[in-house]
């Protein structure tokens, strides 16, 4: 994972953070003010920006993200193709 990738996903952690925090607090009113929502939406806020950070974070693979699968023919003793399997491939 690059540096920039790391910052940036840093950087969306933090803005989404501060605003749920800043969407779920209440103002200091003294006539009573009822917000109906509580600390909800600034969990669920906080709860969304972690899993977007997680999922920008990790690679498909767990260690190699410059690996994919392709497909690669399957031949007999004769040459014939029978099949198709898929492998994976490194660079």
């Amino acid at each position: 994972m690059t540096a920039a990738r790391k910052t940036l996903a840093a950087g969306l952690a933090a803005a989404t953070l501060s605003l749920g925090l800043a969407a779920s607090a209440t103002p200091a009113a003294a006539w009573g003010y009822y917000h109906p929502w509580g600390w909800g939406v600034g969990a669920a806020a906080a709860g969304l920006a972690i899993g977007v950070a997680a999922a920008a974070a990790s690679s498909p693979y767990g260690y190699a993200p410059s690996c994919y699968f392709e497909r690669q023919p399957v031949v007999n003793a004769y040459g014939n193709i029978v099949g198709y399997r898929r492998i994976r491939v490194c660079d």
